[in-house]
């Protein structure tokens, strides 16, 4: 069974933790492609000020770099309110055989009872929720789809149902930290990958 991740954000911009978080998803979910996917109009937060042809250029870049990443841009292409559960539909008919695997971030799936159509989502993918080394591990299995709670990851070879939890590397940066330090003049070498980088100096971006 072909297995594929989803992992959304708003990519504003991308960085080097997005992509080694990404990286370590594809190896412990053994995944055959990872679908990066920018959001165009978030519901939980406000919509990004950059605009949308630049987020989609920077994300390109930066999987280019790696074969197992595949930067999607279908949300951008639908418009209105990115609501997950029909980027989830829309991956569920592209790939109506293979176990997919929804990426959030703890933080997210604390709110998540508050989602368009929360309890739908796995009746079409697999959730997997993300935690950073050296934060408290989320408990997944107490919330309220703890039934469908899988401890671990290898063990998953479901199309769709299963709920578990990853941690990946813990990372410093963070989107809003580096628009800071380049509207302050500061240098983002260390946080981005070098094309990213240089598309931002190139479109002065974040100025």
């Amino acid at each position: 069974m072909q297995r594929i991740g989803v992992f959304g954000g708003t990519y504003d911009p991308v960085h080097n933790g997005h992509l080694h978080t990404a990286m370590a998803l594809v190896e412990r979910l053994d995944l055959a492609r990872l679908h990066m996917v920018p959001c165009f109009q978030p519901v939980h937060r406000d919509s990004p000020s950059t605009p949308t042809e630049h987020r989609w250029a920077m994300l390109q870049q930066a999987c280019s770099a790696h074969p197992a990443l595949h930067a999607d841009n279908r949300e951008l292409r639908r418009g209105g309110p990115s609501y997950s559960i029909d980027t989830m539909q829309s991956l569920r008919d592209e790939y109506p055989d293979a176990a997919l695997f929804m990426v959030m971030g703890a933080d997210a799936f604390r709110h998540f009872g508050s989602w368009h159509r929360a309890d739908d989502f796995l009746q079409l993918v697999n959730i997997v929720v993300v935690h950073r080394g050296g934060e408290p591990a989320p408990d997944v299995a107490a919330s309220a789809w703890g039934s469908a709670y899988q401890p671990l990851l290898g063990e998953i070879v479901c199309s769709r149902g299963a709920l578990t939890s990853v941690q990946c590397p813990l990372w410093t940066t963070s989107s809003t930290a580096i628009r800071q330090t380049l509207a302050e003049g500061g240098d983002i070498g260390s946080d981005v990958p070098a094309a990213v980088a240089q598309y931002i100096e190139l479109h002065q971006l974040y100025r």
